[in-house]
Order: C-alpha cells, then structure tokens, then sequence
C-alpha cells in the first residue's frame, strides 16, 4: 500500500472514531447539573473532617451534597454559612451552636479576599443555594472593604447579593465585620442595609491573630456568643441559637468549600 492510501486509511478512521465519539454523547442522559456563569476562580476545595479531599471541579460539589441532605424532622434550620476569611475563626463556633440547638449547618463557603463586590458580579451565591437549599444563611463580608469609599456602589453589591437570598424566601442574618480599626464607612451602610438582621462586630474588643487583624480562635468564640444572643433575641425573624455548652464537638458532616483569592 503507498503512502497516500495509507493516509487516506488513517483519515477515514479517524473521521469514524470520531463519529463514534459524539454519537455516544449525543445519548447519555446525564448532563451537567450545575454552571457556573461568572466565576472569578477555576476551582474549589472541599474539606472535611472525615476526609480532605484533592482540588476538584465546581461541577463535581453535588457528589458530596448526600453528606448534607439530611432530614427535615431530624433538624429545625438547615444553615448555611458564607463569606471572607473571617470564617477561619466563625466557622467552629458557628457549628457548634448549629449543633447544639438542633440546627445543621450544611456547608461553610469561604472566599479568601472576597467582597461585596465578588459575591454580586457572580453567580456564586445563588450556586450554592441551589446545592444546599438551606433555609437560614449566614453572611459574614466586609473586611476587606474597610477602607473603600465607593459606598453607592457598594450599596448596589448588597443589594445584588441579597436579590437572591430574598427571591427564595431565605431567611439571613449579616455578621459586621470585626474591623480592627475604623472603616470609612461600610459598616454603617451594612448596618442602613440590613437593619435589625445585622450585627455591629466592629464594636467589639476582640483579640487578635499575629496579623493584628482577624480575630483569635478565643476571639471568634467569643465573638460568636455575641452574635448567637442577638440572633436569638430576633424570635421568629432570627434563628434560635439559646443553647450553650462549653464543649468541644468535632465537625462532621458539614463540608468546608474553599474558594481560593483571585490573582
């Protein structure tokens, strides 16, 4: 056989194979469950206690949501949890009052350097709402944002953020951030924003970390005792954290998704 016979052998094969190829995707029934539309990062990581899992795909989170979806009359509030990296310190306290109190917290979503204005201009939020469906979210930005002084379009961020929260009838609570020093002004208009579903942090003398900003493990949990008498007091409109125990509970089944800072 010549060589251009030889070449047209392999080019018809490999048409076939090809052929092949699509046919087998254009028949499976199981397309992608989720997109995501405007994210600023390529990946997340999922943790937990029983396991730490490598990097994976965004499209590959609903095969650890079975860990999470546990049933309605075994918990009153399925929580959710999201925010910047003051999650570090929040996240512990957080699920041990969930826990305690009978509630879940279905996953923490923690978004190194993350603002108001990362969580409006994508669809991340809105994402993980969908994936947990939780029935009460905590909110916990701002500290990044202490020295901006574009404030109306900081205004429209919030707003952007909450538009979802509000359309699936969630209902939320906003941690202030634990500012270290004095902002320029994003606290009060979180505090304008947000009304009696928003704690003043920055009120607070808490300890802080090597890097004299976040708060100490100490710090947090103090912090969180603060925030869960304040979010108790709100009845109804709140969510009802009045157990406490000084206990050390570990965490399981309660993922930690990692969302790294964007370059």
């Amino acid at each position: 056989m010549n060589t251009t016979s030889k070449n047209i052998l392999c080019a018809g094969l490999g048409l076939f194979l090809l052929y092949i190829l699509f046919f087998i995707l254009s028949s499976t029934s199981s397309p992608l469950k989720f997109e995501l539309k405007k994210a600023h990062y390529p990946f997340a990581i999922i943790e937990n206690t029983e396991t730490c899992d490598p990097i994976i795909n965004l499209d590959d989170i609903k095969l650890d949501s079975s860990k999470t979806n546990h049933s309605d009359s075994l918990f009153r509030e399925r929580v959710l949890l999201i925010g910047d990296s003051q999650l570090e310190g929040l996240r512990d306290p957080i699920y041990k009052y969930c826990n305690i109190n009978n509630h879940d917290l279905v996953a923490t979503v923690l978004w190194y350097g993350s603002t108001t204005k990362s969580w409006a201009e994508s669809d991340t939020l809105s994402f993980f709402i969908e994936e947990y469906k939780p029935s009460y979210l905590f909110i916990a930005l701002g500290l990044n944002e202490l020295f901006v002084n574009d404030l109306e379009n900081r205004r429209n961020y919030i707003k952007s953020i909450l538009a979802p929260v509000k359309k699936s009838g969630i209902r939320y609570f906003w941690i202030g951030p634990a500012a270290w020093e004095k902002d320029k002004g994003i606290t009060t208009l979180m505090a304008e924003m947000n009304g009696k579903f928003f704690y003043p942090s920055h009120n607070l003398k808490l300890d802080r970390c090597d890097d004299k900003m976040h708060p100490t493990r100490k710090g947090a949990r103090i912090w969180m005792d603060s925030v869960a008498t304040y979010v108790t007091s709100l009845g109804k409109y709140g969510l009802d954290l009045n157990i406490k125990k000084d206990t050390t509970i570990k965490i399981i089944n309660s993922p930690l998704i990692i969302i790294p800072q964007s370059k």
